[in-house]
């Protein structure tokens, strides 16, 4: 299979992943040639899934697109798939079932939580349910727990960055606003910039502190990110930026990739 052989709704949802986190590039270039589709697919299906859930500014919309999402899903676990990104993964099985009941459970709560582990725990239904299909895809060691912990704190660091202004509040949980004396509708603004810097450092703190062996690569890649990100966002500054950051990545994969579990798939073919 070469780039070229690749669907092209795949190529292109693929393409919309690596925009949001650039490292999903050179991630891709240490996978297997025979898994590189079910990798691309697999990291374009979060990005997917995550803005459905987490980023329509719409409920409607979002009612629409996760119903839509859900259905789809519960076609892969009965062997049937429409969009690109499942008709790459479908030939690869896996625990699909409950995937899409998950998605329209997280999907249609926004509300509050109360304290870091509440707004984990609101986020575990879905988190769970993905980390067991990538443990299958990838080869992945059984324990799920801390690879859906993992996925849970990726979301609510994608929150922090994006959801300042959303009707939930980037899930910032309700305590962080009373320690900092703030109402919810205060977190876009400069009086609480310090509240964002305490809950990007009690993300970065409840991630592992080093890269576990065993888990999916899409996973440690999504540690990393996250711990990058999280330790700017807590010092107040941004992502870096410039010419070495292509290198960083390319050496961050490749790490990555040393401890990660990747399972080899068969070539995939593509239908019309």
């Amino acid at each position: 299979m070469t780039p070229a052989s690749l669907d092209e709704g795949l190529r292109a949802a693929f393409a919309k992943a690596e925009a949001r986190e650039p490292i999903h590039r050179a991630a891709a270039g240490f996978v297997p040639m025979e898994s590189r589709a079910v990798f691309m697919a697999w990291v374009a299906l979060l990005e997917e899934l995550r803005e459905c859930v987490f980023e329509l500014s719409d409920p409607r919309v979002t009612a629409v697109k996760s119903g839509w999402w859900a259905e789809e899903l519960d076609g892969v676990a009965r062997g049937a798939a429409r969009h690109p990104l499942t008709r790459a993964l479908v030939r690869s099985g896996g625990p699909w079932g409950g995937v899409g009941g998950a998605l329209l459970a997280v999907a249609s709560d926004d509300a509050p939580a109360a304290d870091l582990e509440g707004a984990i725990t609101a986020l575990r239904p879905l988190a769970e349910a993905l980390v067991r299909v990538e443990a299958h895809l990838f080869g992945a060691e059984a324990n799920i727990e801390a690879p859906a912990r993992s996925l849970a704190v990726h979301w609510l660091r994608l929150r922090l960055e994006r959801g300042l202004e959303a009707s939930d509040r980037g899930r910032v949980p309700l305590v962080m606003f009373a320690r900092h004396g703030l109402r919810r509708d205060q977190l876009a603004g400069t009086e609480a910039d310090a509240l964002r810097r305490d809950w990007a450092m009690q993300l970065h703190d409840a991630l592992p502190a080093a890269s576990p062996k065993g888990w999916a690569y899409p996973r440690l890649i999504g540690l990393h990110t996250d711990r990058r990100a999280l330790r700017c966002a807590a010092e107040g500054r941004g992502p870096s930026r410039g010419i070495t950051t292509g290198f960083l990545e390319v050496w961050q994969a490749w790490r990555c990739a040393r401890n990660a579990a990747l399972r080899a798939h068969p070539p995939a073919t593509h239908t019309t």
